[in-house]
C-alpha cells in the first residue's frame, strides 16, 4: 500500500549537522519517517536500497553539488519520479532556475520557516500520490482498452465467420437447387414414361414387358430415395444429430459381403478384394468395434464411385490392411481421374470434378464419406491422375 503524506519517508541530504538535526526533529514530529545523508555520492546508493517518497537536497555539498546528484537521479528510470526539493542559502535566481530545469519540483531558501517547509512537503507528497494514482488508473485504462480491442476483434472475427458461413450456405442452396433440378428431373421423367406406358398400353403388353417397366420404376424410385437420404444425412450432420453407434463386426466377412453385393448390382463389373492383416489373424476372422451403418456408407460410396467413374474398365481394386491399430481401406480405379484444381474442394457438398461430363451424380457422396470417417476419428486421402485413375485411402482407428 502506498504511504500517505503523513507517514511518508523523506531523505534529507545536507553536510551541515545542525541543519540535519533541525530537519530530522521537525519532520519526525510531523509524522514522517526521516533518513539523513551528508555525502552526495552516497545518495545514489542509498536511494537504490530503499526509495524514499521525497528528497530534501542541499545544493552546496562537500563532495559533489546537489545539482549533479539531482541530474543523476533524474537520469535513472528507477528514481526519476522522486520529488526533489532543493535547500539553498543562495538567492541567485539563476541557481533556482537551474535546479528546477534539472527536474527539482521546488526549492526552499535557508534559513527556512518550519510551517512553509511542511506545507511545501505536504503539497509535493500529495501531488506525487495523485501522480501515482493517475498512473495506475492510466494502466488500468490501457488494460481495459486492450481488452475492449480484443473483444471487438473477436466479435469482428465471429461476424466475419458468420457472414462467410452465410455465403457458403447461400452457395450450397444454389448448388442444391441446380443439382435437384437436374438429378430429379431425369428419374421422374423415366417414372412418368414407364407408368404412362403401363396405364395407356398395359393391355397390349405381355407380362415380361410389364415387369420391365415396373422394375424400371422401382429402380428409379430407389435412386431418388438414395439422393434424398444423402441430403438428409448432410442435414443431420450439419445440426450435429449424427452419432457413432459402435458394434462388434467381423470386418473380413463384412467386406466380402459388400463386395458381392455391389458386384451383383453392377453386372459385368468386378471388384478385386485383397487382405493383409498380419499373422495374428486366424481363420479369416477379425472382430472390430465399428459403426456398421457408417462404414457401409463409406465403402459403398467409394466402391460405386470407382465403378461409375471408370466406365472403360471392368475391374476395381479393394484392399484391407492393418497397421498401428488402424484399419486401412484402399479403393483404386483406372478411370477418368480427378483434376488437381478440383481435389481441394472435393469433400464439400455438391462439388464434383470438372471432367465428369455426362456421368450423373449429386456431389454429395464424398462429403458424406468424409463426415462418416470423421465420426470414427479417422482420415481419408486421395491420389489421383487425370486419365489414369484414383486411389482413396481411409484409415480408421480401432
Amino acid at each position: 500500500m502506498e504511504n500517505s503524506p503523513e507517514c511518508a519517508t523523506i531523505l534529507v541530504v545536507d553536510d551541515n549537522s545542525t541543519n540535519l538535526e533541525i530537519l530530522d526533529h521537525a519532520l519526525s514530529v510531523a509524522g514522517y519517517n526521516v533518513r539523513v545523508e551528508v555525502e552526495g555520492l552516497n545518495v545514489i546508493k542509498q536511494v537504490h536500497l530503499s526509495i524514499p517518497d521525497l528528497i530534501l537536497l542541499d545544493i552546496m555539498l562537500l563532495d559533489i553539488s546537489g545539482f549533479e546528484v539531482c541530474q543523476q537521479l533524474q537520469a535513472d528510470p528507477l528514481t526519476q519520479s522522486i520529488p526533489i526539493i532543493f535547500m539553498t542559502a543562495l538567492v541567485d535566481t539563476v541557481d533556482k532556475v537551474k535546479g528546477l530545469s534539472l527536474g527539482a519540483v521546488d526549492y526552499i531558501t535557508k534559513p527556512f520557516q518550519e510551517e512553509e517547509l511542511l506545507a511545501r512537503i505536504r503539497t509535493h507528497l500529495h501531488l506525487r500520490q495523485l501522480s501515482k494514482t493517475l498512473e495506475i488508473q492510466n494502466q488500468q485504462l490501457i488494460q481495459l482498452t486492450e481488452q475492449l480491442e480484443h473483444k471487438v476483434a473477436e466479435r469482428t472475427t465471429e461476424l466475419s465467420q458468420a457472414l462467410e458461413r452465410e455465403k457458403e450456405l447461400s452457395q450450397l442452396k444454389s448448388r442444391f437447387i441446380t443439382m435437384a433440378s437436374h438429378e430429379f428431373r431425369t428419374p421422374l421423367a423415366i417414372i412418368s414414361s414407364s407408368s404412362g406406358i403401363l396405364q395407356n398400353f398395359g393391355d397390349r403388353l405381355n407380362e415380361g414387358r410389364k415387369q420391365e417397366h415396373l422394375q424400371t420404376i422401382q429402380t428409379t424410385i430407389k435412386h431418388i430415395t438414395q439422393i434424398l437420404d444423402d441430403i438428409l444425412m448432410i442435414n443431420r450432420d450439419e445440426s450435429e444429430k449424427v452419432k457413432l453407434h459402435l458394434e462388434s463386426l467381423d470386418i473380413i466377412a463384412f467386406c466380402y459381403d459388400l463386395k458381392q453385393e455391389i458386384e451383383t448390382s453392377t453386372a459385368g463389373r468386378k471388384i478385386n478384394f485383397s487382405l493383409d492383416l498380419g499373422p495374428e489373424v486366424f481363420n479369416n476372422l477379425l472382430i472390430i468395434k465399428l459403426d456398421k451403418k457408417l462404414l457401409r456408407q463409406i465403402l459403398t460410396n467409394l466402391l460405386t464411385n470407382a465403378i461409375k467413374y471408370s466406365p472403360d474398365t471392368n475391374v476395381v481394386n479393394f484392399s484391407l490392411t492393418k497397421e498401428n491399430n488402424q484399419l486401412i481401406f484402399k479403393i483404386s480405379d483406372s478411370g477418368i481421374g480427378i483434376p488437381d484444381a478440383d481435389q481441394a474442394n472435393l469433400f464439400t457438398p455438391f462439388q464434383r470434378g470438372s471432367n465428369v461430363g455426362k456421368i450423373s451424380g449429386t456431389g454429395l457422396g464424398l462429403s458424406i464419406i468424409k463426415k462418416c470417417v470423421d465420426l470414427h476419428k479417422g482420415k481419408i486421402s486421395l491420389d489421383s491422375r487425370v486419365g489414369e485413375g484414383t486411389t482413396f485411402t481411409v484409415s480408421i482407428p480401432f
